[in-house]
């Protein structure tokens, strides 16, 4: 079949005007970037994408390779096993499609961090420069020492996200995308016309969506002497009041009107005279972790001492199938090892019970 010329030369000059315009646009970026952060000129980067080859370029990329992944984009589908019981569905990108989308989070992330509540801690990368961090010790903090907590989680939080929701979001105020590249990115993103779990772009989308009802609740919140903070689907609320039907109603319906639901399994509230925990960590008179999870360390620590560290391995983790004894122990380490650190980011590095357990993993035999 013979191409036509004229559409033929009508697509290079669109890409040699697109690719011409972000050289000219990066150049001017570079100049700004003497007074901005390295985020704010990602995000002045994504903002200036106008049409889908610049969207290409700047995913390094190429414009037949996005419009191949919108049109027939490949995920690997499985399940995992929830802790309190049920299944997660699991839908991660094929490689091509997934580094695509690890660029557009890229972006998305720095320009999300641009205009970020201060109350929001969940899926947010912190770059090293900036001081402030987010994390579940950060979301727990505000709530320290309140009398009375009010925790509520989103329920089925991505898939409540359609494809609809994400591709209004690109053609929101916050982007000011024409409906075909909001379009396009929606179809990037979403699988099965929803927020898949597993794709890298998911949870700061989730972030973007919830912007008008984090403000809505910060702002309710504010007017009834509530502290707020959302980590991902997990909201929490404290006040030195109690929490009546008619503030958790409110609440509640707040959450409804921005197209979510509240799990009602998951609510709970909690005074000062019971253990308070927010993101799974305790806040009555400071930021802890669990006793639980100190004893389930330490355990892990004694068994290592008393009978090396493969027994202590099988002991913790069973035993596993398809992993050798080098690998399970090299395992073993890396996980009571993250158990460790977790316990100084949120007791602080100078703690004595952290020091002692890094100690002691320091001086435990490494087979």
């Amino acid at each position: 079949m013979a191409l036509d010329s004229r559409k033929v030369i009508a697509y290079i000059e669109n890409w040699e005007n697109s690719f011409y315009k972000l050289y000219r646009w990066n150049t001017y970026v570079q100049f700004l970037s003497k007074s901005l952060k390295k985020h704010e000129v990602n995000a002045l980067r994504l903002l200036a994408v106008e049409t889908p080859i610049e969207l290409a370029v700047l995913l390094r990329s190429t414009f037949e390779k996005i419009q191949f992944h919108i049109n027939s984009p490949t995920y690997n589908e499985f399940f995992l096993k929830k802790k309190r019981g049920g299944k997660r569905e699991i839908s991660e990108p094929a490689y091509a499609l997934k580094r695509i989308q690890n660029q557009l989070n890229k972006y998305l992330q720095a320009y999300y961090l641009c205009i970020k509540p201060e109350f929001i801690h969940g899926f947010v990368i912190n770059p090293n420069y900036k001081a402030s961090i987010c994390n579940i010790a950060q979301n727990a903090k505000p709530h320290v020492g309140k009398k009375h907590l009010l925790n509520m989680d989103i329920q089925n939080f991505f898939p409540t996200i359609s494809a609809t929701r994400v591709r209004n979001l690109f053609s929101s105020s916050y982007f000011r995308n024409n409906i075909h590249m909001a379009t396009a990115l929606a179809l990037l993103t979403t699988y099965k016309g929803k927020l898949p779990v597993g794709a890298p772009t998911s949870p700061v989308i989730s972030n973007f969506v919830c912007i008008d009802m984090d403000t809505e609740l910060f702002e309710y919140c504010k007017k009834n002497n509530i502290t707020f903070t959302r980590y991902a689907d997990d909201m929490s609320f404290s006040s030195d009041s109690p929490f009546n039907n008619v503030i958790i109603d409110a609440l509640k319906s707040i959450i409804e009107k921005h197209g979510f639901q509240e799990n009602p399994m998951k609510t709970r509230l909690s005074g000062a005279n019971r253990k308070q925990t927010v993101t799974g960590l305790v806040v009555n008179q400071k930021v802890n972790v669990d006793r639980k999870f100190i004893r389930k360390v330490r355990a892990m620590m004694y068994d290592c001492k008393r009978n090396g560290l493969l027994l202590a391995a099988i002991t913790h983790f069973g035993v596993p199938q398809r992993i050798n004894e080098k690998q399970l122990n090299e395992k073993f380490r890396l996980r009571l090892l993250g158990y460790i650190d977790f316990i100084g980011q949120v007791r602080g590095k100078k703690d004595s019970l952290y020091l002692k357990f890094l100690n002691d993993f320091i001086a435990l035999p490494k087979k």
